[in-house]
């Protein structure tokens, strides 16, 4: 994923030594340090609804599923930070964190985390942020249906207000032949818990993941599962085909072909025409590779499909082809 994927910021250079093994300190045992840094890349990713509202709280690295055929983080090795490194990262975040009421738990899907380690982070964010009194995660469906609904419960009372979800399709079959491990039903009956909690729900949507063999079953089957469980936001990327990925050697062998950006806004606009969504913030950040359309639900959809309209209207964009793939021979184009 891309910073065009993902809100992202540059981190500052901070580190700190936090002692290692939950007793290092009980047991007479000498005690072991390790070199903790506030976030582990150079960069953050985050949605982009929390980029500019939130304090980002590193806690895990990779995502527990890592089989999507399009995900180049799919590639990166699960790694969950201890207790005391969380701790550690809390204590360094409190600068950064002293204007935020909202906490964003980094990485893939901490949702996954077992529920014992989740309510201890959330009892750290509260000794260290104590006027944080709200807290978001990226998450998967099954992640939700794994939790109890008492669990859920218990995190919506202890400052979980959402998560997002990468949803990307709503057509089942688009799902399966990129290996999402959804089925819509039980997508359904995730949001129709986190409904139940009042815990909002964002979706992350893919333009163009169906490529042209698919695209027909995406904006009527998103269309439909969209309509029926009412998001909180709805964020539209653009596929984008990532080397050392299962996808990438898919399309290089002629077994995928991508839409070009024309065909893309024509499949989400086809798609905003029949979203009758109550309150949702929508937007399409990779309209055409170079701009964003941006509106509110129900009130700006007419003011959307117009944007969209008006770039389909633009002289040449019906001709800028595919991004291309390396490798690619003629006769696969």
């Amino acid at each position: 994923m891309t910073s065009t994927e993902h809100d992202h910021t540059e981190v500052p250079e901070t580190n700190a030594q936090v002692q290692g093994g939950a007793q290092a300190s009980n047991d007479g045992q000498e005690q072991r340090y390790v070199d903790v840094r506030l976030f582990t890349g150079d960069q953050i990713y985050m949605p982009i609804w929390e980029g500019r509202t939130s304090a980002p709280l590193e806690v895990q690295l990779g995502c527990s599923w890592h089989r999507c055929k399009f995900c180049d983080f799919a590639n990166d090795e699960r790694y969950v930070f201890s207790l005391p490194e969380i701790a550690a990262k809390a204590q360094m975040l409190i600068p950064y964190a002293q204007d935020k009421h909202r906490v964003f738990l980094l990485g893939e899907n901490p949702l996954s985390l077992p529920m014992d380690m989740l309510r201890q982070i959330f009892e750290i964010i509260a000794y260290f942020m104590p006027w944080v009194d709200e807290i978001a995660m990226y998450a998967r469906f099954d992640d939700v249906l794994a939790k109890t609904e008492e669990e859920l419960e218990e995190l919506a009372d202890a400052g979980l207000r959402e998560v997002h979800i990468g949803l990307e399709s709503g057509a089942q079959e688009i799902l399966d032949f990129m290996c999402k491990g959804i089925k819509i039903d039980d997508a359904v009956e995730a949001c129709r818990r986190l409904h139940k909690l009042d815990i909002d729900f964002s979706f992350t949507m893919i333009a163009g993941l169906g490529g042209t063999e698919l695209t027909h079953l995406h904006a009527p089957e998103s269309i439909a599962f969209l309509n029926e469980v009412q998001p909180k936001h709805i964020w539209v990327t653009g596929l984008l085909l990532w080397p050392n990925t299962p996808l990438f050697k898919i399309a290089q062998e002629g077994g995928f072909h991508q839409l070009t950006f024309h065909q893309r806004l024509i499949e989400t606009r086809d798609m905003v025409a029949g979203l009758e969504l109550n309150d949702c913030e929508f937007v399409d950040s990779t309209v055409l590779g170079d701009c964003t359309v941006r509106g509110h639900f129900p009130e700006q959809k007419a003011e959307v499909l117009a944007a969209m309209n008006q770039l389909l209207e633009k002289p040449g964009y019906d001709h800028v082809p595919p991004i291309p793939i390396p490798g690619m021979t003629e006769q696969h184009r």
